[in-house]
């Protein structure tokens, strides 16, 4: 655990803060006069901080095992004398991560990163890629049946263990920063009959995010290796075979005489005869929002058409910055056909809002998390993201409702289960290209800074482009991220998989003003980008999970604020629809068009934004900003 872990978590909570009250706080309300002010910009300045009278880690119990006992876990979690949670609204952490802060204090709060216990330098996804074995995860799958037993037995044998997420079926379990201590309790767990595995998880750069082999492995052979070599091969690491890919390629499974996965592909890649050898993993994804709160007509909806003052103002507001969308209706003579299918991958969508509920307004709905066919949000997990983005992309008022780019097309909406494999990603692409998708949204990522695509996820996407839509291709969207860093910077570990695969159209953000989001990736591989939130600007109106729910009998509303509307939904998971809606509208006009056509097609009549001259791009717009009048012109001349 380092002081850069402990950064993101305090980051990560201020920017929801922030998110929730719409507002930047005023960190300087927390100072104590004459003492050093509450910040964390470097493990010292944290160190000395002093917050509402108390130093937030006192001298006395850093390194000493006593960490949690510091005023600021004690302020994260309870407060300090009666107040609220620290910052005020929370939590905004989880027990989980509360504990891993612990963790940095009682280890003296060190300023650099410890060396992982152990690293195996992998080719994936046609790159190398650095796996970390953790020195304080594990992972666990218990027995059917027996998940309380494991749980017990794991708090016998680690009393102070923290369970986390689910990943692949693993419960990822924080234990004692200790690599021997860690080794030897997972040796315990796999040997008890509740556990059905236990696994050691691994990270591919310095965020920390959980890595969980599944235990499949992806093995493709060479095209000159007998059947007999194979075979012997597969044997030689106790390898099952599970399902087969064509010739020479398979999809095979570890048995209880494996090694790890890790070091099974470790040395299947060292031999000749292997072209491609990768463990499938688990890990976190994240949607790529700004994480907004709060609801609308058309006239409030500047992205569609910006005239230089909305919402009662013409602050933060400059006319020509949007979409041109409203033009390209006019010029379209059609809000989208009803035969166009616009699928949107994500976290979980309101059906019963009453735009997005029309006739015939939705078809083949499923969710991978329920194995079922109504796609609706977890109220505990506060999944409002896809219906925003859902919205943004092809919302059809009902009565003073709003508007997406496409209101006539179809929605075919699919919910995930935020865990990352290749097998999920096959399910999703599979199931939205058998299915008819036409278009594809896809407003989310790894949560990791370094994921390069596996090669069967990427063979995945690169099938649903191809061979979708009768051959034609899916057009699938991907957003570039709201981190404002290089979408592909392999020698700093941050690299977004998705966003840079070929195939796909990567979407960065602009805001009201015509200047790019301050949040918003950039890269090479950016294709274009479109209008959403940012510094200076606004948020963009739409759709919004509706009613309310009573918790402790307390009466809470759904979604990102009161109401069936949010008006501050943003981040680049805002632009990817809106440029998905505006691919389904183009479809519409010319369904014959391949999915590159499409995304050559906006690429040439993007809006040159940013001091873009004529056939120019740039990292940060790509080649401008998505022109809908201008792409629906362009296919009538």
């Amino acid at each position: 655990m380092t002081f850069s872990r402990v950064k993101t978590l305090l980051d990560r909570a201020l920017s929801d803060w922030e998110a929730s009250n719409q507002r930047t706080p005023d960190l300087s309300r927390h100072g104590t006069t004459g003492r050093p002010p509450f910040s964390w910009t470097t493990a010292a300045d944290l160190r000395a901080a002093w917050g509402k009278g108390f130093q937030l880690i006192q001298p006395e119990v850093i390194g000493n095992g006593k960490g949690g006992l510091a005023n600021l876990v004690v302020d994260l979690k309870t407060g300090l004398g009666g107040r609220p949670r620290m910052p005020k609204g929370g939590p905004y952490l989880s027990d989980a991560e509360i504990q891993e802060i612990v963790d940095w204090i009682d280890n003296g709060c060190p300023d650099d990163r410890a060396p992982l216990t152990e690293t195996t330098r992998l080719s994936f996804g046609g790159r190398p890629v650095d796996f970390s074995k953790s020195d304080r995860l594990i992972a666990v799958r218990p027995n059917p049946g027996m998940s309380s037993a494991a749980a017990r037995i794991l708090g016998e044998i680690s009393p102070g263990a923290v369970s986390g997420e689910t990943l692949g079926g693993f419960r990822v379990v924080s234990v004692e920063s200790d690599a021997e201590a860690s080794n030897h309790k997972l040796d315990l767990l796999r040997a008890n009959p509740a556990v059905a595995a236990g696994s050691h998880v691994f990270h591919t750069s310095d965020d920390l995010v959980p890595f969980v082999p599944t235990g499949s492995i992806y093995v493709a052979f060479k095209p000159d290796v007998t059947a007999a070599r194979q075979e012997q091969l597969l044997d030689s690491q106790h390898l099952q075979i599970v399902d087969a890919r064509g010739d020479g390629k398979f999809i095979t499974r570890i048995t209880p005489q494996s090694s790890n996965p890790v070091k099974v592909a470790d040395a299947l890649q060292q031999t000749a005869e292997v072209d491609v050898c990768e463990p499938e993993f688990a890990t976190p994804a994240t949607t790529k929002a700004f994480n907004p709160p709060s609801g609308g007509l058309l006239a409030d909806q500047w992205h569609l058409r910006n005239v230089g003052q909305h919402r009662g103002t013409s602050v933060g507001f400059r006319a020509g910055a949007d979409a041109r969308v409203i033009e390209a209706w006019t010029a379209a003579n059609s809000l989208g056909s009803s035969t166009a299918i616009l699928a949107v991958i994500d976290d979980g969508f309101d059906l019963a809002h009453p735009d997005l509920s029309g006739p015939g307004k939705v078809v083949h709905p499923w969710d991978f998390t329920r194995n079922a066919t109504n796609p609706v949000p977890d109220l505990d997990q506060l999944n409002w993201h896809g219906t925003a983005c859902a919205g943004v992309a092809l919302a059809q008022a009902a009565a003073a409702g709003v508007y997406g780019a496409a209101p006539g097309v179809t929605l075919m909406p699919v919910r995930w289960g935020r865990e990352l494999t290749d097998t999920q990603i096959e399910n999703w692409f599979g199931y939205v290209t058998s299915r008819g998708a036409w278009v594809v949204s896809c407003s989310w990522s790894a949560q990791a800074s370094n994921f390069p695509l596996s090669s069967r996820m990427r063979d995945a996407i690169s099938k649903c482009a191809r061979d979708g839509r009768g051959g034609k291709g899916c057009v699938i969207v991907f957003a570039a991220g709201n981190e404002n860093q290089d979408i592909n910077n392999a020698a700093a570990g941050r690299v977004n998989g998705f966003a840079i695969h070929p195939d796909i159209i990567a979407v960065s953000a602009s805001n009201s003003r015509d200047e790019k989001s301050n949040y918003s990736n950039y890269g090479a591989e950016v294709s274009i980008c479109a209008p959403s939130s940012g510094t200076g600007g606004w948020g963009i109106l739409t759709c919004d999970v509706t009613g309310t729910r009573s918790v402790a009998g307390e009466v809470q509303d759904l979604g990102y604020a009161a109401g069936d509307y949010t008006y501050d939904f943003g981040g680049t998971s805002s632009a990817t629809p809106l440029v998905a809606g505006v691919c389904a509208l183009v479809l519409s006009v010319r369904p014959d068009l391949k999915a590159a056509d499409v995304k050559a097609l906006l690429e040439r009549t993007a809006r040159k934004i940013g001091g873009l001259g004529p056939g120019a791009r740039n990292d940060d717009f790509g080649h401008g900003c998505v022109d809908a009048a201008a792409a629906i012109a362009a296919l009538q001349i």
